[in-house]
């Protein structure tokens, strides 16, 4: 609350200063300009007809009225009165002065005002007082003052009402946030700040960290379908390597038991390999290899994955093809890519082999590139591809087959990484998996 008082008197202070000082300097300039004309107009007199041609020019003045508001005096050498209307020389003008104020009583004024006033020294020791009153001058100081003082002594219960408002909402709003913050610590993650006010700063603040625990909500859910995916897919191998194990300790003969040592590391290299693919999901949605981006061909990436699957393919009695060739330079992590392509490559091949078809191919068009690899074989069905696209997602008919159910979670989070995605279609019949990225820099 202080903070704000502060604050805002710091901003209407130094505006009225300002005010005052330019003000101020406005007067001054007219009082410089109002003395300078009647110079102009008396010294002209002067240079025309001499001392008697200045004595007219000042009577003339005085008999019109044009000195009224202004003081005019000239003297002889003997500091006698020759005109003006000022009775006699101040004291405090001996020497020579260009400017000065002082207080000066005009002859027919019941009192002394302040004046502006400059000292002409002629030939043979004749010398001219000139002044203005500057009155005006001081009534706007002392206004201004009064104004000062006014904007002052309304700005400090101002000042103290507005820190008052914002120092309320600003408790309310970090009260809603504390209160928010201490449910999700309680462990409910479905908690969300009130952001229906639209535009103003602390709403589009709740919005991003709304935004923020939606993505923690989702990270946490799956952190929670890792664990149990993990625990549950580890199971199953620990409990045959304690069958092995206890199979092996029971067999005296020696290729029996080497049978069973060969289970227990297959089944250790299966665990690896679960970890391995677990952690490499991690890391990649972490964004670790975006420092690794550089530009590369994605057409003959696909050429090189074609004729390295090839021989599997034809082992499998499956026609591997890439569709139209093409070169499209792309930025990204080759290394990575060609291992989501691989994925998708072997999910083809071992899902897909029914319909004795997979085609490879990349499009480069002006929304972006898509890259896809196509099978024939049953597909999935439509409502239950996000499934199939979760980490250790494994659906019903897969679970005969060898795997962890990791492998399009690894595709999503590498075109995740390259700011795309992974979309499961149909293919009529078979499943088409579409890698959309968006255009290379």
């Amino acid at each position: 609350m202080t903070f704000c008082l502060v604050f805002s008197l710091l901003i209407t202070v130094p505006v009225l200063l300002f005010v005052y000082q330019q003000t101020d300097r406005l007067f001054h300039t007219r009082i410089v300009h109002r003395i300078d004309d009647r110079e102009r107009n008396l010294l002209l007199g002067y240079r025309n007809g001499g001392i008697p041609g200045l004595v007219r020019s000042i009577n003339d003045e005085v008999e019109t009225g044009i000195a009224r508001g202004g003081a005019i005096l000239l003297i002889d050498p003997q500091g006698r009165r020759i005109a003006g209307n000022i009775a006699g020389w101040p004291r405090a003008l001996n020497g020579p002065t260009r400017w000065t104020e002082m207080r000066l009583k005009p002859n027919g004024q019941a009192r002394a005002d302040l004046f502006a006033v400059r000292v002409f020294h002629l030939s043979d020791g004749y010398r001219l007082l000139l002044g203005t009153t500057v009155e005006d001058r001081e009534r706007m100081r002392a206004s201004l003052i009064e104004a000062l003082l006014a904007a002052l002594a309304l700005a400090i219960p101002l000042g103290l009402l507005a820190s008052f408002i914002v120092v309320r909402i600003t408790n309310r709003q970090v009260n809603a946030l504390g209160s928010v913050a201490e449910r999700i610590a309680a462990g409910d993650f479905s908690q969300r700040l009130d952001a229906s006010r639209e535009g103003e700063p602390f709403d589009k603040l709740a919005a991003v960290i709304n935004g923020m625990l939606v993505r923690i909500e989702q990270l946490v859910g799956q952190l929670r379908l890792v664990t149990d995916a993990l625990a549950h897919d580890l199971r199953s191998p620990l409990t045959r390597m304690r069958a092995h194990i206890e199979g092996a300790a029971m067999q005296s003969c020696p290729e029996s038991r080497g049978r069973s040592l060969e289970a227990i590391g297959n089944e250790i290299d299966g665990m690896l390999r679960l970890i391995s693919a677990t952690l490499e999901i991690s890391r990649t949605e972490a964004g670790i290899g975006r420092q690794n981006f550089a530009p590369f061909d994605l057409g003959a990436l696909l050429q090189d994955l074609c004729e390295m699957y090839q021989p599997l393919a034809e082992e499998s009695g499956v026609s591997l093809e890439v569709g139209e060739r093409r070169s499209i330079d792309y930025l990204g992590n080759r290394e990575l890519m060609g291992r989501a392509l691989s994925n998708l490559i072997d999910n083809a091949l071992k899902y897909g082999r029914q319909g004795r078809e997979v085609r490879i191919g990349v499009e480069e068009n002006a929304g972006g590139i898509r890259l896809w690899v196509a099978d024939r074989g049953p597909g999935i069905a439509e409502e239950r591809r996000d499934e199939a696209l979760r980490r250790y997602g494994r659906l019903e008919e897969a679970r005969t087959t060898e795997g962890s159910g990791l492998g399009l979670a690894l595709v999503a989070a590498i075109a995740r990484l390259h700011g795309g995605e992974l979309r499961l279609e149909d293919n009529a019949p078979g499943l088409k998996a579409l890698m959309v990225l968006p255009p290379s820099a």
